[in-house]
């Protein structure tokens, strides 16, 4: 019988909570960008216009920043593993 690796259930928790942290921010930059869209097509204010864009474009650079954090730390601990194997292979040691 094949045992659970408890570390790669983490691994996978944490995968799975970096991804609906980027869904959540892709619904509601695309809730953003809907609403500015709706306030178009119905012809509110000038200044209304104004706000709903200036919040679309903040909401989208905030995802933008979030996604490079997400997908950055990733990225730095696939290296670190990588690394770790690689200097543990260097010196005989098992991994």
């Amino acid at each position: 019988m094949k045992k659970d690796n408890g570390q790669r259930d983490g691994t996978l928790g944490c995968l799975k909570r970096r991804w609906r942290i980027l869904t959540v921010g892709g619904a509601i930059c695309v809730v953003a960008w809907a609403t500015f869209a709706v306030s178009m097509a119905i012809g509110v204010g000038t200044a209304a216009k104004i706000g709903l864009l200036s919040v679309a474009l903040v909401i989208t650079e905030a995802l933008f920043w979030v996604t490079a954090a997400v997908l950055g730390i990733t990225a730095i601990q696939l290296r670190r593993k990588l690394l770790g194997k690689l200097l543990h292979w260097g010196r005989g040691d098992e991994v």
